[in-house]
């Protein structure tokens, strides 16, 4: 027996909905070095922070940061990780485009839909 299909995407945003959930679309782009290795990523990182320093000052940017070794003895990948606002795909695609170490071909990009359903509020026990 072949098992049903999941949810679209659209009907995940109203099950979301329908269970009184945040149910705000995002976008989550991971980037990885490209073929010139750690070089070029760490030339471009006082460009490639300011302009998601910003982001987050426009309010587009959510959270950002270097994904971190298994191991913290170990070097690491120059893979990092950003979740951001944008209106529309092309959109994000256009904001990621914009970081300086995409365009200057230090890192490569993934970029996905996601959909921001819960969040802890500030002072809540455990913030």
């Amino acid at each position: 027996m072949v098992p049903a299909p999941g949810p679209t995407g659209n009907e995940l945003i109203e099950v979301s909905r329908s269970f009184s959930l945040l149910c705000q679309p995002m976008f989550i782009m991971t980037t990885d070095p490209g073929d010139g290795g750690m070089g070029p990523v760490m030339a471009n990182m006082e460009s490639h922070l300011a302009y998601w320093a910003e982001m987050e000052r426009k309010k587009v940017m959510f959270a950002a940061g270097p994904v971190m070794p298994a191991d913290s003895a170990d070097p690491w990948s120059g893979q990092g990780m950003v979740i951001f606002r944008a209106p529309s795909l092309s959109a994000a695609r256009a904001i990621a485009a914009a970081d300086p170490m995409h365009g200057a071909g230090a890192r490569e990009y993934d970029l996905r839909p996601w959909l921001l359903n819960h969040l802890i509020p500030d002072g809540a026990p455990g913030a």
